[in-house]
């Protein structure tokens, strides 16, 4: 366990100091701000899927409920300091791990910034995507405190690889499964196991509203947005349907 974030109150703390809107905005300077708020997530299904159930706790942008947290899990900050401190002198740094693309550079930095102000160093550290996705290293040993990447959707959502008890990838295990994380809610495993063999939709339905309550509950995860897709065609086509599916 990390000896920071394996506490809720820190992992609900940084939810409350990341402001996505601002991430959204620096990300998608292109898309019309009334619109901007519609990519925010409050889980791992979006909120136009069949499967979402919501909404869930979302840990809306407030640095001052995120600081309150902070120091009700004993990391205080002293005069003076730029960065808080527990009882044993340890600094509140994080060391966050993605890809140097351009889009999470800037999401990164503003993040870097956004935590900084409620007095956790955030450290980012860009690897190379075959480090960072490879088949031995990066997420698939889980080897990184925090971690920045996207997450592909489907119309069957499936996750009982991400978000079961015994897909937890371990080294006794050989590293099988992708529940990097490490996430064992017993109940949101036996739900998203149910979720995953049933063909009833009803049913799958009301399965994955409790995983999907439990992950936003255990703060396990920080869903930011979802990704913004343009696509133009020459106005004489006709019969063009866009769909997310492709």
């Amino acid at each position: 366990p990390h000896p920071a974030l394996s506490d809720i109150r820190v992992r609900k703390a940084i939810a409350h100091c990341i402001d996505r809107d601002a991430l959204i905005a620096a990300a998608y300077t292109y898309v019309p701000a009334e619109q901007q708020a519609a990519l925010r997530m409050d889980s791992w299904i979006p909120k136009s899927h069949w499967a979402y159930g919501g909404p869930y706790t979302e840990y809306a942008f407030s640095p001052e409920n995120g600081m309150a947290l902070l120091e009700e899990a004993g990391w205080n900050l002293a005069e003076n300091a730029d960065f808080r401190t527990n009882a044993e002198g340890d600094t509140l740094e994080l060391i966050l791990t993605t890809t140097g693309s351009a889009l999470r550079q800037t999401v990164a930095s503003i993040m870097e910034q956004q935590l900084a102000e409620c007095g956790i160093l955030l450290i980012r550290q860009h690897a190379p995507a075959s480090w960072w996705f490879g088949d031995t290293t990066g997420l698939a040993v889980r080897d990184f405190e925090l971690g920045l990447f996207a997450w592909t959707g489907q119309a069957d959502p499936s996750g009982r690889t991400l978000y079961a008890c015994d897909q937890i990838p371990l080294p006794e295990n050989n590293w099988l499964g992708q529940n990097g994380m490490g996430w064992c809610n017993q109940e949101a495993s036996d739900a998203i196991v149910a979720a995953v063999n049933t063909l009833v939709q009803a049913d799958r339905a009301q399965y994955y509203d409790i995983v999907q309550e439990k992950f936003a509950e255990d703060m396990v995860s920080l869903p930011l947005f979802q990704r913004a897709e343009a696509e133009a065609w020459n106005p004489k086509l006709e019969g063009l349907r866009p769909d997310p599916t492709e």
